[in-house]
């Protein structure tokens, strides 16, 4: 992740267990350069164990805290002091954050689900106390980008200058990109995710699909501009799914398995001709990967038959097309070795 160039990596949660500040301490100690961030609640003893995970390379560590959205729980409805309640802990949590850490980012959980007015009152509060980031959090996936745009406005509008303001979208609903896209548009200055989107609550938006977005539709815009090479995402991705055992879907953006493999014989026809106005997987380390099966058409199969190294003139093409239509409505997809077999029977 750091060679890849992530400005900073999230490196856990360490007072969750000793092997959580154990592995806190193994991130810190794998990177060199990139920014650190540890997470840790309100509670003292949550800030001294993620002191104590990082405390050999605190000058480029951050601490990561929040206070917990105490006006949506019940028991505090009816409380006409829970917002300043809230507000006089959060203010306590960052002052104690900036004295161990050198930057203090705090989030405000639960977004989507509580008051933009408060909202935007907590943010100028704890900037005002030391945090040099604020992060919009759709903790439960409740908020669509017409209603994280005026949400992120309002909050970047109370925020001196130097403070910088994230957003942390979950995709329960698959909007993780889409509500994200929209608070950089709004304002915000960091994007939190993860590779593949791995994460609680259908998961965080995706590391690749944020920068896959930003090369292909921002590639101009400043707010969009970003340190990561793309040409090593796929390894990552890769590496992360070997390391983890999480599995990517056949055809999820950018890292399935079968994202990049073409069938159909209409995608077949245009794949190639169109490559220059379409996101090129080469920039990801990928290829394009044409596949012949009951959907393919008679040029995609030219177009592997070539590219397997057959000599197409010697191929009667429309004759092998009706055996291959009729062999893969039994066997499927058509590998290279079964295709020139039939290949040579034409």
């Amino acid at each position: 992740m750091e060679t890849l160039g992530v400005d900073i990596i999230d490196a856990g949660f360490p007072v969750a267990s000793p092997l959580d500040l154990e592995g806190a301490r193994a991130v810190a100690n794998a990177t060199n350069d990139v920014e650190l961030s540890v997470l840790s609640r309100q509670i003292p003893k949550d800030m001294d164990a993620a002191y104590e995970a990082v405390k050999e390379h605190i000058d480029r560590s951050r601490l990561a805290t929040w206070v917990m959205p105490y006006e949506l729980y019940s028991r505090h409805q009816d409380d006409p002091m829970i917002h300043r309640r809230i507000i006089d802990s959060s203010r306590k949590a960052v002052s104690r954050g900036c004295s161990l850490f050198p930057n203090v980012q705090y989030y405000m959980v639960y977004s989507g689900n509580r008051d933009r007015e408060f909202l935007t009152e907590l943010a100028g509060e704890v900037a005002e106390v030391g945090a040099s980031c604020v992060a919009i959090a759709d903790s439960q996936s409740t908020m669509n980008p017409e209603q994280i745009t005026p949400l992120t406005s309002a909050i970047k509008s109370v925020l001196p200058d130097g403070v910088e303001l994230s957003v942390h979208c979950h995709n329960l609903i698959g909007l993780a990109l889409a509500n994200s896209v929209a608070a950089v548009h709004a304002g915000a200055d960091q994007v939190e995710v993860t590779v593949g989107g791995m994460g609680d609550a259908g998961g965080n938006a995706s590391l690749e699909q944020i920068l896959g977005y930003a090369d292909y539709f921002e590639k101009k815009n400043p707010r969009f501009s970003n340190k990561c090479r793309l040409d090593s995402l796929y390894d990552l991705a890769t590496e992360v799914s070997k390391q983890t055992g999480f599995q990517y879907s056949s055809n999820q953006p950018f890292v399935g398995p079968d994202t990049f493999a073409v069938e159909t014989g209409i995608h077949h026809s245009l794949a190639r001709n169109i490559q220059d106005s379409t996101f090129d997987p080469e920039k990801i380390g990928r290829d394009l990967n044409f596949v012949v099966g009951r959907h393919s058409g008679v040029v995609g199969i030219r177009e592997k038959l070539l590219e397997i190294g057959v000599d197409t003139s010697k191929v009667n093409v429309q004759l092998l097309y009706a055996k291959v239509m009729e062999v893969a409505e039994i066997d499927g997809m058509i590998s290279n070795e079964r295709l020139v077999q039939l290949a040579q029977e034409f």
